[in-house]
């Protein structure tokens, strides 16, 4: 697949809608006792880009492609839970997260395997079918392979995990990058899929450590605020020096929950310090998913805020769901001269029983997925970059 098919489907497609089908609970979410259940979706998208303006695309009136076809198993024996989560595009497929849950109380569990990373808002960042630029650096909804302990007390929600590994890549034509979560990957000049990037790099990630801490308050019977702070850190191994590097990073979190409404805000920053070969450019590592790498600033600052509201719906309607929402991120690169990453998406999600529908009209700069500048547009950029705007309708029935 080329260069720019890939780059029709955004990487974020399907992980929203999960969230949606549980009710935004974890996408996880289980069923009855000893009992299993496999389930799935296939979804397309139609979507018009304002970068491939050009007279013959304008008489096409944009283009419909096949997004995912997605393949799901829950189960539960008495204290043990399965879920996993397995999906099939356009030339790759991958593993969403496949783990057990041990229940050890009401309040404590242990998941093994791959699952998502208790990092920053949770499960996403955001409420649109984009996502948000967290989740293009690893810091939104990732997963990876490990132990993760849970416990709640009261109001607060305490969450460590250990990660000897990411997820690991699986079928595509890229060196490593076919994995639904974005992380740091190697690539090499002599494929293909890479070339258009002019670097080699071998640096994985290893041995990462996570804590994750919220508060809820609760308001009344349909409102709450839950505060957090997150923390990561872990190794970045080079296996061309044998060396290795390390990574960190800190987030703060506030998520409200007001009837209808919904308000996400976060702050984080965050730095990678590879172990790369004597003479190496460290000011930037390269950062796959999707079987489509592209290079990622070694230091920066993200942000990102997003407000949903729920429409009241006539339940004997055809309809079950109207929610509009509006979603803003940032990225402000440490380096001087590397210019700042923007994304802002307006849209709804329509829900008509098994068949969920994204409406977004997503607008930014300096973003791969939104212009022509794919590899580079998380490292320098450009300061006189254009405003480019994708309008997309993703729709996929749930079964």
């Amino acid at each position: 697949m080329s260069p720019l098919m890939r780059r029709f489907i955004s990487p974020a497609a399907v992980a929203a809608l999960g969230y949606v089908l549980q009710g935004e609970a974890h996408a996880q979410a289980l069923p009855l006792p000893d009992e299993f259940r496999v389930g799935g979706s296939l979804r397309f998208s139609y979507f018009i880009k304002s970068w491939e303006g050009q007279e013959p695309n304008r008489r096409r009136w944009g283009d419909v492609v096949f997004d995912v076809f997605q393949l799901t198993a829950n189960g539960r024996l008495s204290n043990l839970q399965l879920s996993a989560d397995y999906r099939f595009y356009s030339g790759y497929s991958l593993l969403r997260h496949g783990f057990v849950t041990y229940t050890f109380s009401e309040n404590t569990q242990l998941q093994a395997g791959v699952h998502r990373a208790p990092f920053g808002l949770l499960p996403l960042a955001s409420h649109n079918w984009f996502a948000s630029l967290p989740y293009y650096l690893g810091f939104e909804d990732d997963s990876d392979l490990g132990l993760k302990l849970i416990h709640t007390h009261g109001p607060w929600n305490l969450q460590f995990a250990f990660y000897k590994n990411d997820e690991g890549s699986y079928t595509g034509r890229s060196t490593a990058s076919a994995r639904y979560s974005y992380d740091v990957v190697p690539v090499r000049m002599a494929n293909p899929a890479e070339a258009s990037l002019g670097v080699d790099q071998a640096n994985s990630e290893t041995n990462q450590l996570n804590a994750r801490a919220t508060y809820l308050f609760t308001h009344g019977l349909t409102s709450t605020t839950e505060l957090g702070l997150s923390a990561q850190a872990g190794q970045l191994y080079n296996a061309v020096t044998h060396r290795m590097g390390w990574r960190w990073a800190a987030a703060a979190h506030i998520e409200g929950i007001y009837g209808p409404c919904k308000v996400k805000l976060e702050a984080l920053h965050y730095a990678f310090r590879p172990a790369n070969p004597e003479g190496s450019d460290n000011s930037f590592v390269t950062m796959g998913a999707y079987d489509a790498p592209y290079k990622v600033a070694s230091q920066g600052t993200l942000v990102a805020a997003g407000v949903s509201y729920t429409l009241p719906i006539d339940p004997r309607g055809i309809l079950s769901r109207i929610a509009i929402h509006n979603d803003f991120s940032l990225l402000k690169k440490a380096k001087a001269g590397y210019a700042t990453g923007y994304q802002n998406t307006i849209g709804a999600l329509i829900n008509t029983g098994p068949v969920f529908t994204y409406v977004d009209l997503a607008t930014g700069k300096n973003n791969p997925w939104l212009g022509t500048h794919y590899g580079d547009a998380l490292v320098e950029g450009s300061p006189t970059a254009p405003w480019e705007t994708r309008f997309n309708i993703n729709t996929g029935y749930y079964f």
